[in-house]
């Protein structure tokens, strides 16, 4: 008898959003991955052909865990789908506790590898304790239809409401962790401390160790005195190929890195290797060699955190040197993206037999795939990519251009299964995308809490015009938050954050406009609230700002020109630029409108001048 089965993975609060540096978001979303390989890969090896989701290629070789040397596969989702064989319904329960066993098995490898490096002997870990939190970790969750009694449509339908009553009817099972008089892990609340004593006020005298080597177990934890880490918090520190991973510091600065020239860069390299060999940075080898012209974290590369470092006094007033030298300092703002896909529920819904949803299971692994390589082209690192979910980091100057991508490359990909499954052209899939932007020393937990907030927005399902959809979020570090959403069908606007962007990054265009308009749109509220149209009064005033406004468009000789001259040629950009304020303060209330050219100008932004100055 078949069995149509459903496997949920988790739970993805503990494994992902508990964490406050990057390193413990990619960390969290990899591990959470390997778990769900794991049991896709034992579900395949009993029962060849079994899988829909996920659905690679080449299962025996994708599905096998990941290796120090491994580069990054596409990420596996926490619900693993199949069709499983079985005589009875006391075999398939065998079977899927074959699995989860199998995602046990693989976290325990995990959670050991990290207790035995030797840089944690003698740190003071209690063993038990740590066994007993590595036993809480997971949360698996099972369903199952028969497909003897239904149709493969109708099963699918009743197996996705069963997992969800599954998942909401949990067993409660009571912490193994019951320790008393303990801190709580600063990652998460729930779990009692398994470093209190690396943290202790007496730690080198009590450990038996030097002072020096408590510095370099601390340091080998990202641990400060203010911070207390459960198991779960040390294996996310530690855990997996760490040069694979790459800090958002160095993401922050790569559009800033690559504009330098060679000798400045050679000269930075240098000053930087002291603090690599001392423990201060960490080396960056990782995402194909995109960061090989400076293969380290982007800490140290921001005055501000040089002079707060305890850093050797010669090394730290070379690379202040070489900092100073260069004469632009990076801007300290990145992007944390994350999409994800629109209507999937109406394209798995229309699947009539299993080989349909597994046309539909490649496609999103393909889109997975080529995700990891979008954010990579654009100077990002993709942290997590699996199914229809996309969480990266990238610079804040290419970040636009990358979530373009991302939405036309997911809607490409998808229209041609839709299409093939009949689906109404109206319900075909799109991406919606929120860009979280926030300065690289934010507490993660604050930057993924915007990225979610964007993703929310951008699906939009309080507007008139749901879903498909990029949505911006900002959040300046003195606590000024400014938020944007644009659907991805209404072209001009797009294109006229684009261009303002980039007039915004040559020059052309006075960055005082943006000031002018947020005045205006306060000056003027009271003409959103009368009963007469009064758009011509909002026209005039920004007439009357245009007029005096001070466009500079100096084009550079080798520009083509297209058989004008060059100040015909400067005159027509100033003529359209002009001409899409214009029509954006048409469209949009002036707080939109303003709204949009301040993201224009951090969206442009490579050095703390473009911001400002501030870091």
């Amino acid at each position: 008898m078949e069995y149509l089965v459903a496997i949920s993975i988790g739970p993805v609060q503990s494994l992902i959003e508990a964490g406050r540096r990057a390193q413990d978001l990619w960390c969290g979303s990899w591990l959470l991955s390997e778990v769900a390989r794991a049991v896709a890969l034992n579900l395949h090896q009993t029962q060849k052909g079994c899988l829909i989701f996920p659905n690679p290629e080449n299962p025996d070789i994708e599905l096998q865990p990941q290796s120090e040397n491994d580069m990054p596969k596409a990420n596996i989702a926490n619900v693993i789908r199949v069709v499983l064989t079985a005589d009875s319904e006391t075999e398939l329960k065998q079977k899927i506790d074959l699995a989860k066993t199998a995602a046990f098995e693989r976290l325990k490898g995990i959670f050991t590898a990290v207790l035995n490096e030797d840089e944690l002997q003698n740190s003071g870990i209690d063993r038990e304790r740590w066994q007993q939190q590595q036993g809480d970790v997971l949360e698996i969750f099972s369903a199952w239809v028969s497909l003897a009694n239904h149709d493969y449509k109708s099963a699918s339908k009743r197996l996705a409401q069963l997992l969800q009553a599954r998942k909401l009817t949990r067993n409660f099972d009571p912490i193994q962790d019951n320790g008393k008089g303990l801190h709580k892990s600063t990652l998460d609340g729930a779990n009692n401390t398994v470093t209190n004593k690396l943290t202790a006020r007496d730690a080198a005298k009590n450990l038996q160790i030097e002072n020096q080597e408590l510095v370099q177990k601390k340091r080998f934890l990202g641990l400060n005195n203010e911070e207390e880490l459960d198991a779960l918090g040390v294996v996310k520190r530690r855990a997996g190929n760490l040069e694979q991973f790459t800090p958002f510091s160095r993401i922050v600065a790569h559009s800033w890195l690559d504009k330098l020239s060679a000798e400045d860069l050679n000269a930075l390299r240098d000053a930087y290797e002291p603090l690599l060999e001392s423990g201060h940075v960490t080396k960056v080898s990782g995402n194909d060699g995109v960061y090989k012209g400076f293969p380290f974290d982007g800490e140290y590369l921001f005055l501000s955190r040089v002079e707060q470092a305890d850093i050797e006094e010669k090394a730290k007033e070379n690379l202040q040197k070489q900092l100073e030298d260069i004469k632009s300092f990076p801007v300290p703002y990145g992007v944390l993206l994350k999409a994800d896909g629109d209507r999937m529920g109406e394209l798995l819904a229309q699947a009539n037999t299993p080989d349909e949803s597994i046309k539909i299971s490649k496609a999103l692994h393909e889109f997975a795939t080529s995700a990891r390589k979008i954010v990579q082209l654009h100077g990002g690192h993709a942290i997590y990519a699996g199914g229809d979910d996309v969480l990266a980091f990238v610079p804040l100057a290419q970040a636009m251009t990358c979530a373009k991508q991302l939405a036309y490359d997911f809607k490409e990909k998808m229209k041609l299964i839709a299409a093939e499954l009949k689906l109404n052209e109206a319900l075909y899939p799109t991406l919606s995308v929120g860009l979280a932007i926030g300065h690289f020393v934010q507490p993660m937990r604050q930057l993924r809490q915007r990225a979610v907030a964007a993703e929310k927005h951008a699906k939009g399902n309080a507007e008139k015009a749901p879903r498909n959809a990029l949505a911006i979020h900002l959040g300046i570090r003195s606590g000024h938050e400014i938020t944007w959403r644009c659907r991805w069908d209404d072209e001009e606007t797009l294109k006229a954050l684009s261009d303002f962007a980039h007039a915004f990054a040559k020059g052309w265009m006075p960055t005082r406009i943006m000031q002018e308009v947020r005045e205006m749109a306060l000056r003027l509220q009271w003409t959103y609230r009368e009963e007469a149209d009064l758009s011509g009064v909002r026209t005039s005033e920004l007439e009357r700002m245009l007029s005096r406004a001070d466009f500079a468009v100096d084009l550079e000789e080798t520009d083509e020109l297209e058989g004008k001259t060059k100040k015909e040629c400067e005159g027509e950009i100033i003529n359209s630029l002009k001409s899409q304020l214009r029509l954006q303060a048409s469209r949009h209330t002036l707080d939109e409108f303003a709204n949009q050219l301040v993201l224009a100008r951090w969206l442009s932004a490579k050095t703390t001048t473009d911001i400002g100055g501030a870091e």
